[in-house]
């Protein structure tokens, strides 16, 4: 029992008592269930409502969307608008036979295999179940917890969650409860993957053998056959290629000795730095990994060069469809990425979600409340403290930011030059321009004072460097603190 309450505590809802699916969703196959509010314009729609807490989302070779409602206990399909059942009963059971008559316990992730079969995690019945035609079968495992490689009865789980296909077919599981990846063989041979299995979880890097994951949830491969996993529990990244397990994203912290548990938190920027609240879904394209970051209520992506933002969503839990600046979710479980559209199962909302993106263009969301909630901020003290793209810009103690007549001044070249900018100075002009790239911006000292040489060194007031710089700018009192970002 141990586990199944460090489970509930972190908020996970696969075993909560959920709320019965509403029952006009699936009362007629094939009727229309899409809001497309804003279609067209909004960044974020909602193309599914009323499901009870989705969780798992897969393509079909046909072009549809499968999604797996862990409240209801029900799979079923979404295409061209319409939604219509895979497997029918919302009892919860464990019962193997026809879609019409087979039950599931609390199933959360889906994947579908080159032949079109369709695997399940079925969680609380600790099994992988597998949907061919009109037929539910349970792929491995016996219906009870445990940790047992084997042939198909033999093997043994506990709580399965996330679920991946390689270009074999081998399926691999998150075993979130026994803290490792399984792999299931096409001929039906479950073996263990990567990490130790241990009561409470553990964190460590190394060889597969001898890492350690703390309730991982989703998992994605990428081209190289590289494995990513949302290393719930630990806040974490982690990414297994060629037998070795890394962290790929996030700040590892110390564990607390009540409940196993790494401290989660919400921090962008480069990937070591970067802070996770339980990521759980995973959808990997084009050298991005999509992260639906589940308790900072937002979608993150995780950047070719390193650097993580956010692409939607907000510290509030909320159901707001529109601009990626202003929408809302409430708990994302799981993602799945189809041709330029990013699906998002927004679990406590009971809907489906999507966003158009670009992978190779994403655009983080940048608001000034983006950029505190962003930023860990160090404790105010009397100097002002400054952030540029998510890290902490140190000065010369003759050179240090200062306040005067109600506005902060920052002295140019140590802000620039922390940033990489090349900077030169035209003392007959009394101006420094500034350069990165295709990004260019003259400063001139000007009667304004917005720009001003104080001790022989170059300072802008912080609000009209932001603005003449294009950046955004934002300020926080509590921290004696300013952020700023190019937004680049």
């Amino acid at each position: 029992m141990k586990n199944r309450i460090r489970l509930l505590a972190a908020g996970t809802v696969l075993v909560t008592a959920l709320v019965a699916l509403n029952a006009s969703a699936f009362a007629a196959a094939g009727q229309p269930v899409s809001t497309m509010e804003n279609a067209g314009n909004a960044a974020v729609s909602k193309i599914i409502e009323k499901i009870s807490q989705p969780w798992g989302l897969a393509a079909a070779q046909d072009g549809g969307l499968i999604m797996v409602a862990a409240g209801s206990n029900q799979i079923s399909k979404w295409q061209n608008g319409r939604l219509s059942a895979v497997t029918s009963q919302a009892a919860a059971g464990y019962y193997d036979g026809t879609t019409v008559s087979s039950t599931f316990n609390h199933p959360s992730y889906a994947a579908i295999n080159s032949k079109g079969v369709i695997y399940v995690s079925d969680t609380e019945n600790h099994v992988v179940r597998r949907i061919t035609k009109d037929r539910v079968y349970t792929a491995a495992g016996n219906g009870q917890a445990g940790n047992k490689n084997g042939k198909f009865g033999e093997a043994q789980f506990n709580a399965p969650a996330g679920l991946a296909i390689d270009a074999k077919d081998n399926v691999y599981v998150a075993d979130s409860l026994n803290h490792v990846i399984r792999v299931i063989s096409p001929e039906g041979v479950t073996t263990t993957f990567a990490g130790t299995a241990v009561e409470t979880g553990g964190y460590k890097d190394g060889s597969a053998a001898e890492a350690k994951f703390n309730e991982p949830m989703g998992l994605a491969f990428d081209e190289k056959g590289g494995l990513y996993v949302a290393d719930s529990g630990n806040h974490l990244i982690r990414y297994i290629l060629d037998g070795k397990v890394t962290t790929a994203a996030g700040k590892p912290t110390a564990a607390d000795p009540l409940t196993g548990y790494m401290t989660g938190g919400y921090v962008n920027g480069a990937s070591g730095e970067a802070r996770f609240n339980r990521p759980r879904g995973l959808a990997y394209t084009d050298g991005v990994l999509f992260i639906a970051d589940s308790l900072n209520n937002r979608v993150r992506a995780l950047q070719g060069g390193g650097k993580v933002i956010s692409i939607a969503g907000q510290s509030a839990p909320g159901d707001t469809v529109g601009a990626v600046e202003s929408a809302q979710f409430n708990q994302p479980s799981s993602l799945l990425y189809v041709s330029g559209k990013l699906y998002v199962a927004d679990t406590l909302n009971d809907s489906v979600k999507m966003l158009e993106v670009h992978p190779k263009a994403l655009k983080p969301v940048l608001t000034k409340e983006e950029l505190i909630a962003g930023t860990e901020l160090q404790p105010a003290g009397k100097d002002v403290q400054v952030w540029l793209e998510g890290k902490p810009v140190k000065f010369a103690a003759a050179q240090k930011p200062f306040k005067k007549g109600g506005k902060t001044y920052l002295p140019v070249r140590a802000l620039f030059a922390a940033w990489g900018a090349e900077i030169k100075w035209n003392a007959a002009a009394r101006e420094a321009q500034l350069a990165k790239q295709d990004w260019k911006l003259t400063l001139k000292v000007n009667a304004k004072r917005t720009v001003i040489l104080e001790k022989g060194a170059l300072y802008a007031e912080a609000d009209y460097l932001a603005d003449a710089a294009s950046f955004i700018l934002a300020q926080d009192t509590e921290f004696n603190a300013i952020i700023m970002s190019s937004g680049q």
